[in-house]
């Protein structure tokens, strides 16, 4: 077809369709740190008010070398790291083969970067990007309230906090002052503190499917029994069936680890099933000599049965109902970063 043809259909009222996406308007020069990066200015300025307005700015009269056009005068991110602006490009200008596998080749450290450029900038759908790519990361309680911190994240904190005093036992004072400042690490403590005694501790209740073999730690009743004192049956899953007597007290032993782990060790606890009374009559629910684990085979002595504890040992509602008490606005505060 010719280009007279090609016209001629134009004058005609042929419909001529319009570009709708310019994925180029120019490069620009950006040195951060000791590399210079030349990029399109397209994804900062869809992205991001402040690159909108810093290319926006005057310009230079004619001749004169304008900030940003070459390598000899880019434009100086400075107080920034290059390794966390190279994974900002590969977020805003994915190659053929990110798109391919749907994902883009980043490490959780190369997120974090992105995530501390894209907050800076106001790149709001690219830290929520980076927010959610993190979190599908394995993030520590500790790491959750860390980065919720630095960069406004309402979800890591709410769920590092719940997650640090559901722990059993709490992490040390010193580490939880060291990472999180004191006052956080007394308030913490406190919290847990106060969801402890309606669980541990004279007028703790509990089912037999708690009580533990003293060798595989699992569950030594797993059928019902009848009290020692009364006859009356007691359910194996009955929560409320038992309760330590007044006076009572639970020892707890730091389980040996064999290989070093960050965080609280774990906490065998151990009972004596004399401390034990029947909700019915109030009185001892068991007798003295051993039992039998019917997992291992193995004799435990009355003494030494262990508590089978997991997460709910913690009173959570209690913990995540002081949580909201004790940093409510704080977690408020961050919220406003996703209206």
């Amino acid at each position: 077809m010719s280009t007279d043809s090609i016209a001629d259909e134009i004058t005609q009222g042929t419909q001529v369709r319009q570009v709708e996406y310019v994925l180029c308007d120019g490069t620009v020069f950006f040195r951060v740190e000791h590399t210079i990066f030349e990029v399109p200015r397209s994804r900062f300025t869809e992205h991001s008010e402040v690159f909108t307005d810093m290319f926006h700015m005057p310009q230079a009269e004619d001749g004169q070398d304008i900030e940003g056009r070459s390598t000899g005068r880019p434009i100086v991110l400075e107080g920034y790291r290059a390794a966390d602006f190279a994974a900002l490009i590969k977020v805003l200008y994915p190659t053929i083969d990110d798109m391919i596998e749907g994902a883009w080749k980043l490490t959780k450290e190369d997120w974090v970067g992105v995530l501390n450029l894209s907050k800076r900038w106001g790149m709001k759908k690219i830290r929520n990007l980076a927010i959610a790519k993190l979190s599908d990361t394995t993030l520590s309680p500790m790491e959750k309230v860390v980065l919720a911190r630095e960069y406004e994240v309402a979800k890591w904190l709410r769920e590092g906090l719940n997650e640090i005093v559901s722990e059993h036992p709490i992490r040390p004072p010193a580490e939880l002052k060291s990472q999180l400042g004191a006052d956080t690490a007394c308030t913490l403590m406190w919290i847990q503190n106060q969801a402890l005694p309606a669980q541990l501790g004279a007028g703790f209740i509990l089912s037999l499917g708690l009580l533990g073999c003293t060798s595989c730690q699992r569950a030594m009743f797993s059928n019902d029994r009848n009290c020692a004192s009364c006859t009356r049956t007691i359910s194996v899953n009955d929560r409320h069936a038992l309760y330590f007597a007044p006076g009572a007290s639970i020892t707890g032993i730091v389980r040996t680890q064999h290989t070093l782990v960050r965080g609280p060790a774990p906490t065998d606890f151990v009972i004596n099933l004399l401390d034990l009374m029947c909700r019915g009559c109030s009185n001892c629910a068991f007798t003295s000599g051993n039992y039998i684990c019917p997992s291992c085979a193995l004799s435990t002595g009355y003494q030494h049965f262990r508590l089978i504890t997991s997460n709910n040992t913690i009173d959570i509602g209690i913990s995540s109902q002081k949580i909201l008490e004790e940093f409510g606005d704080e977690i408020a505060r961050y919220e406003s970063w996703d209206q």
